[in-house]
């Protein structure tokens, strides 16, 4: 609002001043070339001022008055040439609304292949995923107790230690499984290799602590699970040490 009106003085100004530059024109050729006097070139200058004036305000009721019929019959009559040129488009037909209808579906059953392939690409590599964990779990296994453990046993806790991977507190409560272990190993030892497998495998403390409660039964028939979990990292004189990365 504030910059139309500035528009707008600045368009008067514009206007007055050529008013005024005509006028003066007028009244000094009036007192120089006409050899008038000077109360003369006055009226001549108001004169000339209010002409001009009267010339402005006709000019624009002309335009007021006669301008906008014009435009408008003008932006009628292009109107009109724009609404045949839309009904002159051509309406589909059936068949081609059809057979876009029939793309539409094709790219949606293509999109939904498209997930399933995402889908089991992803599995595969939580599968692969999990093998290299239950490997590496392995592998420590194998070198952490193959001097302390019978080829028989280190087999069957192989097994369990597979099983182990998936299970469960209660799952874990049912092993019947015993796992012969030298008298070397002592309980700290065998918290501290609880916590080194079970943790790769995002196990909670009292999942490790039944598993290894229930498998080294008879190195751990002392301990509770409950004390076992609450000191699966407990420091002290241990020939198994704690490792947060096997």
């Amino acid at each position: 609002m504030i910059t139309k009106k500035t528009d707008y003085i600045i368009i008067y100004l514009f206007l007055f001043a050529s008013i005024l530059c005509i006028a003066m024109t007028s009244r000094l050729f009036v007192v120089k070339e006409l050899q008038m006097d000077e109360f003369t070139g006055f009226i001549t200058f108001v004169v000339s001022c209010l002409l001009l004036s009267a010339v402005y305000i006709s000019f624009q009721s002309i335009l007021n008055e006669y301008l906008p019929p014009v435009v408008e019959r003008i932006f009628q009559s292009k109107q009109k040439v724009s609404s045949q040129s839309i009904l002159e488009i051509e309406t589909p037909s059936v068949t081609e609304i059809q057979c876009s209808v029939n793309d539409s579906a094709t790219q949606n059953i293509n999109s939904i292949l498209n997930y399933e392939d995402c889908k089991l690409t992803t599995q595969l590599k939580v599968i692969e995923e999990q093998q290299r964990v239950l490997d590496k779990v392995l592998h420590y296994t194998l070198q952490e107790l193959s001097m302390y453990v019978e080829k028989d046993n280190m087999k069957r806790l192989c097994k369990l230690i597979q099983f182990f991977q998936y299970a469960n507190k209660d799952e874990c409560d049912k092993i019947q499984i015993q796992i012969t272990i030298s008298s070397k190993l002592k309980p700290i030892d065998l918290m501290h290799f609880g916590w080194n497998i079970g943790y790769p495998f995002n196990k909670s403390g009292i999942e490790i602590a039944t598993f290894i409660k229930r498998i080294f039964a008879e190195s751990l028939q002392k301990s509770e699970i409950s004390t076992l979990k609450s000191k699966l990292r407990l420091e002290g004189t241990c020939i198994i040490k704690i490792k947060e990365n096997l």
